[in-house]
């Protein structure tokens, strides 16, 4: 216990007390309970920071194990965030050696622990977030026996004791990774702490480069294998076998089975061995790769091939394949038995040319090379395609289809027997849309619907009905709108200048916006504050105002509304500084409601009364329609804004709102709870009001800022008055990252700004800026969007110098 004197009795005994209270804190299930070592390594939920255990009894030479279905490996236990790893590890081990809560307390105070040292320190990248998770194992000997504890006692039905000789010796059937039989074989007075790293850019070793410098390169460049496609491959390596880093045969043929890429065991135990190149028992990432690689129906047959099939039918691994081991490969060559001993003979002859009755590996990749022994092309491969039954089942878990893999992959792929039918095709059902439609030159929608479409009640109005009677329906409220609002622009860009649209008509307009409200008002309370969506998706910045521009981005991105395909997410700022605010919230309200599934709508922080009545919404509202209709237009425009969300995820990777990332947490789902009708956001949710404003900015502005209110940069986990601003925070990248890491995504995309091409990145492209109005406030900017599509951001940016005119006045 030496290695823990610099924490007092008592103090240890508080810090593993609060340590405790701050996991329940943060799962809401109490510590004991979540952190049991009895979590399933066939699933995604170990996949997170964790901490292993070797405990050793050395009194009877003892080690315990964890064993669950089909699995045995090492007791672990996730690792909480906010403590060091020896007083997680700590804790963790009484959590595991007590069996249950009360027990735990009994030991948290006194661990039966003689000698605790860390073997490994594991550092493990993940795709797509580009995180890091931290796996420990440590090493325990346990202290003799105590009035509290007893060595080698049953403590769960999961957790067992088993020799070390047997671990150290490998005789496991069921073992799921080899750090059990690899950390116990390091057992020894000196133990080796081990520290590495597993980055991408390791898991992307062999991604072919152009000219291929090896064997392996050079297969996976005839398979058009991209980075992309390995990069879900390891994804799903880690999903299946982390906390451990490797597969065993166990885990091997669990993954393969559960896959339908192999059910056959004999097959599945020779595969193996053609994946293990190294030899070892457990195959790395890369020997997975490359195995199935090798199965795939189209892969080229060279030299690794070769190798491959060797190593399937070498059963006892001895580089030389018996008389009896080569019968078995023309057996799987020979589609009938009368050929098979000519066959073999004939072989024999052409690879064992000195006496031998063996054949060596160099013999039979020359044999194969100079077309002396044919046919083995056909051997050891799938009959579909591996890859892309993984990236067909990657793209399901995206669009959170549920099931497990081995039930999509047979209804997707193997319930169709379409050959020649990509995967993706294959999965899709098309029904028959319920109506036609017929656009104008001008890609405004006309006609009617071509199918007659069955009345329901109006209470309980079907999708098709509500298509009938609001989307296709030419004199529906929205359809409407859209419509005098092109007109309006028309007749304002001809040299008119009106004042307002229908400045004329103010108790028309406003029953016009009645309806509307009336029906997004619905649309909003179905939606989240944190609005989930998926690309294609097209993000625009702010508008305020410039109605020029919006109508330039409809005829660029959307012009055949309402039938889109992308969605489109405008991130705020609608109103203020420019002319037509009213028109252009108008506009985007009525799109919303023809398109509910297609667009949303963020708030912005002009979206908000305080700020429009000391800028120039109000004011518009009222010189436009007078102080009466002005003010119950201004208002209940206003009540829409209140329901907006405040950000968005696309893709569940992507942070999208109108400033930036909260100070005030990192958690998505905290966001999601705050209120639905924001009328205050400053003082009715401080995370929503940060998110409005929040500015990133690079690190000398953040210490200036800093300096100019005497704060120490250091301590301030990335966030710093706001003070250009007079409210909310800059963050830099610290803080960006923080947040990313924290929920899991890997870009930060916000409006809020105006850069002078329109577009501005930041933190080495994590953070963009993009803001949708030229020529703001009498400016040179330039106007542009971001579309989010193949997993690539490309900024677009708009040709508006014809309408620097048309915001003049």
């Amino acid at each position: 216990m030496s290695k823990f004197k610099s924490v007092s009795s008592s103090n240890r005994s508080r810090s593993v007390q609060s340590l405790s209270k701050k996991i329940s804190d943060i799962t809401g299930e109490p510590a004991f309970e979540r952190l049991r070592p009895e979590g399933n390594l066939h699933t995604t939920s170990s996949k997170t920071d964790c901490v292993a255990f070797i405990i050793h009894c050395t009194a009877h030479d003892r080690i315990l194990i964890s064993r669950q279905e089909k699995a045995i490996w090492i007791p672990f236990t996730h690792l909480p965030p906010n403590r060091s790893w020896k007083e997680c590890a700590l804790l963790g081990f009484c959590l595991v050696i007590s069996g249950s809560s009360e027990k735990f307390d009994q030991l948290k105070d006194n661990p039966p622990c003689k000698r605790f040292t860390s073997m490994q320190v594991l550092r493990v990248q993940l795709p797509q977030t580009r995180k890091f998770l931290t796996r420990l194992i440590y090493y325990i000997e346990l202290k003799p026996n105590t009035n509290k504890f007893q060595c080698c006692q049953p403590i769960t039905p999961r957790l067992e004791w088993w020799p070390l000789k047997t671990i150290q010796d490998g005789e496991i059937d069921q073992l799921w990774g080899p750090e059990l039989v690899v950390y116990c074989n390091l057992i020894s007075p000196r133990i080796p702490n081990r520290i590495s790293e597993y980055s991408l850019e390791e898991a992307f070793h062999f991604v072919p480069r152009d000219p291929p410098r090896n064997l392996e390169e050079d297969m996976l460049k005839s398979l058009h294998i991209t980075e992309k496609v390995v990069e879900r491959l390891y994804a799903e390596f880690l999903e299946h076998c982390f906390p451990s880093m490797n597969l065993t045969y166990n885990s091997f043929k669990v993954y393969m089975s559960n896959h339908q890429f192999e059910n056959n065991e004999s097959r599945q135990l020779g595969l193996f061995r053609a994946f293990n190149y190294n030899s070892n028992g457990y195959l790395t990432f890369h020997e997975f790769l490359m195995g199935l690689a090798c199965m795939e129906p189209n892969v080229q047959h060279g030299e690794y091939r070769a190798r491959f099939i060797f190593r399937y039918y070498d059963v006892d691994r001895s580089d030389s394949l018996s008389e009896s081991e080569l019968r078995r490969l023309i057996v799987d060559l020979c589609p009938t038995s009368d050929a098979v001993e000519q066959r073999f003979k004939e072989a024999m002859e052409t690879m064992c040319t000195d006496g031998r009755r063996e054949v060596k590996l160099a013999d039979f990749i020359n044999a194969l090379g100079t077309l002396r022994f044919r046919g083995t092309s056909v051997l050891c491969r799938s009959t579909k395609s591996i890859f892309a039954q993984i990236s067909q089942l990657m793209a399901l878990k995206s669009m959170h289809q549920t099931g497990s893999s081995k039930q999509l992959l047979s209804t997707v792929l193997n319930k169709h027997n379409n050959q020649g039918v990509c995967p993706t095709c294959v999965q899709k059902k098309y029904n028959l849309a319920s109506h036609m439609m017929t656009f104008d030159i001008n890609g405004n929608s006309i006609g009617k619907p071509l199918f007659p479409i069955r009345k329901t009640d109006d209470n309980n109005r079907s999708a098709p009905q509500y298509s009938l009677e609001c989307v296709f329906n030419p004199k529906s409220p929205a359809n409407l709108v859209l419509q005098l609002i092109r007109q309006f622009n028309s007749v304002k860009r001809a040299g008119y200048r009106p004042l307002g649209l229908m400045q004329d008509q103010k108790e028309m307009l406003w029953s016009l916006l009645t309806v509307l409200h009336t029906e997004i008002d619905a649309l909003l309370d179905a939606e989240e504050k944190c609005q989930r969506i998926y690309s294609p998706c097209y993000v625009m910045g702010d508008i305020h105002g410039n109605l020029e521009d919006l109508l330039s981005l409809e005829k660029a991105l959307w012009k055949v509304l309402p039938c889109v395909g992308s969605n489109y997410l405008f991130l705020g700022d609608y109103v203020d500084r420019g002319h037509w605010g009213f028109e252009c919230a108008l506009y985007l309200i009525a799109f919303k409601i023809l398109c509910p599934n297609k667009v949303t709508l963020l708030r912005g922080n002009h979206e908000v009364r305080t700020l429009q009545t000391h800028y120039t919404y109000q004011r518009e509202c009222r010189s436009k329609y007078g102080e009466e209709f002005g003010l119950k237009l201004w208002e209940l425009t206003n009540r829409i804004f209140d329901k907006l969300p405040v950000c968005a995820l696309i893709d569940d990777t992507i942070f999208a709102a109108h400033g930036g990332i909260p100070r005030s947490t990192r958690d998505i789902e905290q966001i999601v709870k705050v209120k639905r009708e924001l009328r205050d956001p400053e003082h009715e949710s401080s995370i929503a009001w940060e998110i409005l404003w929040s500015d990133p900015c690079h690190m000398q502005t953040f210490f200036e800022a800093a300096d100019l209110t005497n704060q120490n940069a250091n301590l301030l986990n990335g966030f710093v008055r706001n003070i250009k601003r007079g409210t909310a925070y800059l963050f830099n990248e610290d803080g960006a990252n923080n947040f990313l890491r924290h929920s899991g995504l890997t870009h930060i995309i916000r409006a809020h700004e105006v850069p002078p091409a329109g577009f501005a990145f930041h933190f080495g492209n994590k953070c963009v800026t993009i803001f949708s109005c030229s020529h703001y406030c009498g400016n040179d900017n330039e106007s542009a969007c971001i579309l989010i599509d193949n997993q690539r951001l490309r900024v677009i940016q708009l040709d508006t110098v014809n309408n620097a005119s048309a915001t003049d006045y």
